[in-house]
């Protein structure tokens, strides 16, 4: 084995010229530039660049701009049941509350009368449902619902 390693470093060390050809030098000036240029690149455009971006919903079919209704309030009516879900009911007197699950994401979250959901407010608490209030309106929701 020591011999094969001799016969290597033989061969490398008398054996041809292994130097690298010479490469352009850098100078600061042309790194200074190279910097800036790169830095450029790097900077966010301004966030109206994205409007169009941000104004059509991103899981709709159709990427059409999502239309607000007259009385936005009044639009969320329909929406808070399509959305959640009434899962728990516990009556402790003073100490009431319920649970709602999302729909969607499965979040679920604990609310006494009063507390807000989606700008909904928990206004009454049943054993068999609750009632939310928003602009006027009212919602029900049952606990043996059947799922959607």
């Amino acid at each position: 084995m020591a011999l094969v390693i001799v016969a290597e470093v033989a061969l490398l060390g008398a054996g041809s010229d292994t130097s690298l050809p010479e490469a352009n030098p850098v100078t600061a000036s042309s790194q200074d530039a190279a910097s800036e240029t790169a830095i450029a690149s790097l900077r966010i455009p301004p966030v109206i660049t994205y409007q169009a971006v941000v104004e059509r919903p991103l899981f709709s079919d159709s990427r059409r701009p999502a239309q607000v209704a007259p009385g936005g309030k009044a639009a969320q009516a329909a929406q808070l049941g399509a959305k959640w879900r009434l899962t728990g009911i516990v009556m402790a007197g003073d100490n009431s509350f319920v649970h709602v699950e999302g729909i969607r994401d499965r979040k679920t979250v604990r609310l006494k009368v009063g507390m807000p959901l989606d700008g909904w407010q928990l206004e009454e608490i049943e054993p068999d449902h609750v009632t939310f209030t928003s602009s006027g309106r009212s919602e029900t929701l049952q606990i043996h619902q059947t799922k959607p």
